[in-house]
C-alpha cells in the first residue's frame, strides 16, 4: 500500500515537473542574433532592461517585443506577391507637373540598442512588423509629398531619381530618428505609370533621340569637312614639292623644244657666206632669203 502511495506521489511530482517544463518551454522565446528585446508586463508596465540575444521566459500577462539592431528592409511595392504585407502598397508620388505615379520604395533601417525604449514609447506595444506597415509607411508618404513637387515626372523617372531618394532619406531621418528609428537608406524602385504617361514618355524619348541623332550628324559633317580641308592642303603641299623636284628637268625640256623648232625652220641649205675672223661681210638683197630660212 505504501509502495503504491510512493509511486503515485512520484508520478505526481514527475507530472507536475513535466507540466512546469512544458509551460516554461511554451513560454520561452528566443531573441535571435542582431536583435534585442524588452518585456512588457500588463500589470507593471515596461521593464527598463534591454535584453540581448538569448532565450527569454515570458511570464503570464507578459509580452516580449523584439527590435532589429542589424539592417532591416521595409519594402513597399505594388506587387502583391512581394513585400512584407503581401498587398499592393506602393507609394503614390505626385510631381511638379501634377503627374501621379506609383513607385516601389525600399527603406533600410535599424534600431540602436540605446533607442529601444524610445521606440516602444513612441509606437506603443506593437511588433516591429506593424510599425513598418503603419508608421514607417505613413512617414514615407508624408515625406514624398514634400519632395515629389521638387521634380517633374521625367526627372523622377530618370536622372533625378537617385537625388530624390537621398532627399526622401533625409526627410525620413528627421521624422523618425526622434522616435528611435535610424534610417540608413531609401531606394526608389520600379514605377507603375499610366498608359497616358507611357505615351508621353515614349514621345519625349523619341524627340530627344532625334535631336541627338541630328547633333551627331552635324558633328560628323563637320569632321568630314575638316578631313577634306586637310586632304586638300596635303595635296597642294605634295604638288609644290613635286614641282620643285621637277624644275631642272623642265629647263632641259625647254632647250629640247627650242632645238626642235630650229630644225623645223631650217630649209635644208647651208649658208652661202661664212664669216671669218677679221672679215667684213656686205650682203645684198639676194642673200636675204637664204639667211631668213622658212617663214
Amino acid at each position: 500500500m505504501r509502495l503504491k502511495i510512493v509511486i503515485a506521489a512520484a508520478l505526481g511530482v514527475v507530472g507536475v515537473g513535466l507540466g512546469i517544463w512544458g509551460w516554461n518551454y511554451s513560454r520561452t522565446v528566443w531573441i535571435p542574433a542582431g536583435h534585442v528585446g524588452v518585456l512588457y508586463d500588463a500589470s507593471g508596465g515596461l521593464e527598463k532592461q534591454v535584453i540581448t540575444p538569448r532565450a527569454v521566459l515570458v511570464g503570464w500577462r507578459q509580452q516580449l517585443y523584439i527590435y532589429p539592431t542589424r539592417l532591416k528592409i521595409a519594402v513597399y511595392t505594388q506587387d502583391a506577391s512581394e513585400g512584407e504585407s503581401k498587398t499592393a502598397d506602393g507609394i503614390l508620388i505626385t510631381t511638379s507637373d501634377n503627374a501621379s505615379t506609383v513607385f516601389d520604395i525600399a527603406v533600410v533601417y535599424h534600431v540602436n540598442k540605446e533607442d529601444v525604449l524610445t521606440v516602444f514609447n513612441a509606437f506603443g506595444p506593437i511588433p516591429i512588423e506593424d510599425i513598418q506597415v503603419q508608421h514607417i509607411r505613413r512617414a514615407v508618404k508624408e515625406t514624398v509629398n514634400d519632395i515629389g513637387t521638387k521634380y517633374d515626372y521625367f526627372e523622377f523617372m530618370g536622372a533625378k531619381r537617385a537625388e530624390a531618394g537621398e532627399l526622401i532619406q533625409q526627410g525620413l531621418q528627421s521624422r523618425l530618428h526622434p522616435k528611435g528609428l535610424t534610417i540608413d537608406k531609401v531606394l526608389i524602385g520600379h514605377a507603375y505609370p499610366t498608359q497616358d504617361q507611357l505615351a508621353k514618355t515614349n514621345a519625349k524619348v523619341n524627340s530627344i533621340t532625334g535631336v541627338q541623332i541630328a547633333g551627331f550628324n552635324q558633328e560628323l559633317q563637320a569632321k568630314q569637312q575638316q578631313a577634306q580641308n586637310k586632304t586638300a592642303l596635303a595635296q597642294a603641299d605634295a604638288r609644290a614639292i613635286k614641282g620643285a623636284q621637277a624644275n631642272p628637268l623642265s629647263l632641259d625640256m625647254i632647250d629640247l623644244e627650242l632645238d626642235e623648232m630650229a630644225v623645223d625652220r631650217w630649209n635644208g641649205h647651208l649658208p652661202t657666206v661664212r664669216d671669218r675672223p677679221g672679215q667684213t661681210l656686205i650682203l645684198g638683197k639676194d642673200a636675204l632669203p637664204v639667211t631668213k630660212g622658212k617663214n
